[in-house]
């Protein structure tokens, strides 16, 4: 495929985007490449050094060993509610920085994002939202027990029914899971890893990037999936070339997992170079079977079954949940130019009908997911809370606050596939005309 060029005003070409594996390592070192950070953290135009911060920060030092040598904007925004952070970052400013931003996003006073914010900080001031909430462990802690039983009794019966029972708890486990690695460190984010993917890549590919630049050049969960799954409309997408997109998705859904393992591990030992605890939890589930099972290898032979089909479930869930719909913006489509990061975030996501109403299906299957980027270090319990808020500040910016079914999502995803052609995808606003669908 050709070299994309963003339509998102100032977005540069990020240089880890063309490595051969495409992983979360490459995708940091392309960071440090581009964002004139020099080696130290960049906020706007200003350089900090957070070295001595690092084991005093209430998220967790993970976020800022990672992101050591990167531009930190958006995430510093979107992880932080209150204005606790910022107070605290004149102590640790260096100097400016000699270059100017790899992208020109906004967060003026009076744009959309800071106003939202500003309001859902008043909606939450009655709960402690740097905690998870307690209905969001329960249902968490009930599908991870789910899934373990599931597994037992697919070890015992091999049977295809039980299978596809522990594939479909195993699934829902991890997605909830995604509702705590976004949060503080905590034992709940390990969850994730039962499916062979990594909690802590999951951290920069979609938190430090899918989740702050959706649908962008800078997305990794675009961007991982070509040349086999291509969602950019561009002219280089044949006709033949789409079709073989459409046949050959059920096949890459299915080997998601264990794409991504292959990845992780070469990652470990070739990049990162540091085993964690985090990294031997895939494999105990085939533990566990391995002691109900005829014998290891019918419960390793059970286990990957499993894994298949869980991770088939889980690419379907996720890549129809929000994003992919020829209505929904994506980089190559006409951009709007009012570059305020929460409307260009709303360019690119669509919530849904009936998810949305239920917080077990909001924690299985990414509901609330507009807010929810927004917001990411929010519990979705908690999200409710601020859907006055969000209301309001759309009404005020003139977003389209209309969802979609699931189902126009599921067709949407197919036919944004099949799209080559660049269209206006805004959600209203004053230089906006309203979104196609």
């Amino acid at each position: 495929m050709t070299k994309y060029e963003s339509t998102v005003p100032g977005m540069t070409y990020p240089s880890g985007r063309d490595d051969p594996l495409k992983t979360c390592f490459s995708f940091l070192e392309g960071r440090r490449k581009d964002d004139g950070a020099e080696g130290l953290w960049r906020i706007y135009d200003n350089l900090y050094d957070l070295d001595s911060f690092i084991r005093n920060h209430p998220g967790g030092s993970e976020w800022l060993t990672m992101t050591r040598g990167t531009d930190i904007t958006e995430a510093f925004e979107a992880h932080h509610i209150t204005d606790k952070a910022e107070r605290l970052l004149p102590q640790f400013f260096v100097r400016k920085a000699e270059t100017s931003r790899s992208l020109a996003y906004t967060f003026d006073s009076s744009g959309f994002y800071k106003k939202f914010k500003a309001r859902a900080r008043e909606a939450l001031k009655d709960v402690d939202f740097h905690t998870s909430s307690p209905r969001s462990k329960r249902i968490t802690d009930l599908m991870v027990t789910m899934a373990i039983l599931g597994a037992i009794s697919a070890a015992i019966t091999k049977s295809w029914m039980a299978i596809a029972f522990t594939a479909l708890f195993l699934t829902w486990t991890v997605i909830c899971a995604h509702n705590f690695f976004h949060m503080r460190d905590n034992s709940r984010m390990f969850y994730f890893d039962m499916s062979l993917m990594s909690s802590k890549e999951w951290r920069i590919s979609h938190a430090l990037s899918h989740h702050l630049y959706p649908n962008t050049l800078w997305d990794m969960e675009i961007y991982a999936l070509e040349p086999f799954i291509a969602y950019m409309p561009t002219k280089d997408k044949t006709l033949l070339y789409r079709l073989v997109m459409l046949a050959f998705e059920p096949l890459v859904f299915g080997l998601c997992f264990f794409g991504q393992a292959v990845k992780r591990y070469y990652s470990i030992f070739a990049e990162w170079k540091s085993p964690e605890f985090r990294d031997i939890v895939p494999f105990f589930l085939p533990i566990i079977m391995s002691f109900f099972a005829a014998s290891p290898f019918e419960a390793v032979k059970t286990w990957l079954c499993i894994i298949i089909l869980s991770s088939f479930i889980f690419k379907l869930i996720g890549l129809t949940s929000a994003h992919h719909h020829p209505g929904i913006f994506h980089d190559g489509d006409v951009c709007r130019k009012d570059l305020d990061w929460g409307l260009m975030i709303l360019d690119a996501t669509r919530d849904r009908k009936v998810i949305d109403d239920s917080l077990f299906l909001v924690l299985t299957n990414f509901g609330s997911h507009g807010m929810h980027h927004l917001l990411p270090t929010v519990d979705h319990a908690y999200l409710e809370l601020c859907v006055p808020a969000f209301i309001e500040t759309c009404r005020e910016f003139g977003v389209n606050v209309d969802k979609f079914s699931s189902w126009e999502l599921v067709k949407g995803q197919f036919q944004q596939l099949m799209r080559f052609e660049p269209r206006k995808n805004y959600r209203g606003g004053p230089d906006c005309s309203p979104c196609l669908s």
